[in-house]
């Protein structure tokens, strides 16, 4: 049963014809996203330019006093950010510190302000790496009081985690006169990370790649190398002059927009170069990283892979999919629920609920592993009917996640746990449904097309037409006049700063068609 993609999970309420506008709007975007498919069979989805990265970027350039075209670019980028006046005062006060402005606000109240209700298992943390950035950036002391414990990483954490603590590292204490509490192994791990890749940087991380160089530039035997090095970022600086989070993410974009285009009727063989694609970038351990030559696997990429893969063709992909569903079913920790990264790490709903989703249709073959899934994602619902946010910025995300999952997967629950769960959700949507007919990330937030095709998916399933009528009409007429959708940034990394890949606004925006024509009769 293929949950996240294109089927209908339980009998739902009773619809009207479908309009035609709707086909109409699906095909034409089926079109734009299969033609957007290259000739290795990957939907590149790249990133778009972000403040942090930006600042990094310029700020390394001007204390090596190197590529004064590409700082002004960068500095015209920033200008183009601070004067649209929609920056939190995080990144504010980031601005204005690499440029020389003055800030509205210090920068202890930039990041208290910034991090203000961001309860997470990463708190502490991203208040570490907000605070030393802003230190390095600005040459402030905020008298952060850190020491080597602060940055401690262990097998616990991914890989990005522990090269980015490291760089945080020798930036807080080279910054304070102590490079003794250096290690030299530290430095030679980051000269390692910051090596060209031919794929683009170390893991496409473009975002721990500026912090490792900008911690290098500090210790002067390594200046001569950071300078060369530097040479081959300006590769990744944009069109408008910024620099990105990370470089690209070919993998999610390819199965996620192979999804939408199964469900859309799309044939096989159109199809097989992405389902190729895939397979050979499918990791030793059997998951998948979010790009090429990313070696750190993850649960939300593996999810939708498989989905993908079985959905075209499970006999084709077969041993693609058996190896990612022993990946998947040894990331499970003792609570039940499934982390992003790293077995035994903190679990989290929406990787639970994409893990289930993808393990579905063998749910007979691993009953106790889904059933112990199901309950800790139960056990995690707010009373608002919400769910933790996870890598998406929308709660719509991880509600579409969690509700599919627990009716592709009845057994091991009661009826009344199922229908206060559901019950919980759909108020939630529909409360926070805007006038427009679309939803925000959350309650308040003007709308936006990827929060509300996730919204759709789970309603399509799940409520009366009245609801999902306005949120059709709100979706057909986002669509633009080449077929495709805009939307503001939905992922979020480090969590909570959002990123934009736009692509990935076709490729759920596909979805949620697939599941609205799915649910609704036709002529």
């Amino acid at each position: 049963m293929l949950t996240s993609s294109l089927v209908c999970v339980r009998a739902v309420p009773a619809r009207p014809v479908l309009a035609r506008p709707v086909l109409d709007a699906r095909d034409r975007l089926a079109e734009r996203v299969l033609h957007s498919i290259n000739a290795e069979g990957a939907i590149r989805g790249e990133c778009e330019s972000r403040v942090l990265e930006s600042v990094l970027a310029l700020c390394l350039m001007q204390r090596l006093d190197v590529h004064p075209v590409a700082r002004e670019r960068i500095v015209g980028y920033l200008q183009s950010q601070w004067f649209e006046q929609r920056l939190d005062p995080f990144h504010h006060a980031l601005t204005a510190s690499v440029l020389g402005w003055s800030a509205q606000v210090t920068l202890p109240e930039a990041v208290n302000a910034y991090l203000d209700g961001f309860e997470h298992f990463t708190s502490r943390r991203k208040r570490i790496f907000f605070n030393v950035v802003l230190e390095a950036v600005s040459g402030e002391d905020l008298a952060l009081g850190l020491s080597e414990r602060d940055f401690a990483t262990g097998p616990k954490h991914q890989r990005w985690v522990m090269m980015l603590m490291r760089a945080l590292e020798v930036l807080y204490f080279v910054g304070r006169g102590q490079p003794e509490r250096v290690r030299d192994a530290d430095l030679r791990a980051l000269l390692e990370t910051t090596e060209p890749d031919p794929n683009g940087t170390w893991e496409q991380y473009l975002l721990g790649h500026l912090v490792a160089l900008l911690a290098l530039s500090q210790i002067p035997k390594h200046a001569g190398e950071v300078v060369r090095r530097v040479d081959h970022l300006l590769e990744h600086q944009r069109p408008d002059g910024g620099f990105a989070f990370i470089t690209s993410m070919e993998v999610f974009a390819t199965s996620t927009a192979g999804l939408g285009l199964v469900g859309a009727g799309c044939e096989a063989a159109s199809l097989y170069p992405a389902g190729d694609f895939l397979v050979r970038h499918q990791q030793p351990d059997g998951g998948w990283g979010y790009a090429i030559g990313v070696r750190q696997t993850d649960i939300d990429d593996t999810s939708y892979c498989v989905e993908f893969l079985r959905s075209l063709d499970p006999r084709r992909y077969r041993h693609a999919i058996s190896r990612a569903e022993h990946y998947l079913l040894g990331m499970q920790s003792p609570d039940g629920g499934f982390p992003t990264f790293v077995t035994g790490s903190s679990s989290e709903v929406a990787m639970t609920a994409a893990a289930l989703n993808a393990l579905a249709p063998s749910k007979q073959r691993y009953p106790e592993v889904l059933r112990r899934g199901i309950k800790y994602i139960l056990d995690n619902q707010a009373p608002d009917g919400t769910f933790e946010r996870s890598w998406s910025c929308a709660h719509s995300n991880a509600i579409f996640r969690a509700l599919l999952a627990i009716q592709a997967l009845r057994e091991g629950m009661s009826e009344a746990e199922r229908v206060t769960a559901e019950r919980r959700a759909m108020s939630y949507l529909r409360l926070s449904q805007n006038n427009d007919g679309g939803w925000g990330h959350v309650i308040g937030d003007e709308s936006d097309a990827i929060s509300s095709a996730y919204a759709l998916i789970t309603l399509s399933h799940f409520d009366a037409e009245f609801t999902i009528g306005r949120g059709v009409d709100y979706f057909i007429q986002q669509q633009q006049g080449n077929g495709g959708y805009l939307s503001k940034p939905d992922g979020s990394g480090p969590r909570p700063i959002a990123y934009d890949v736009p692509v990935l606004a076709d490729n759920f925006a596909l979805i949620a068609l697939n599941h609205v024509i799915s649910t609704h009769p036709r002529k």
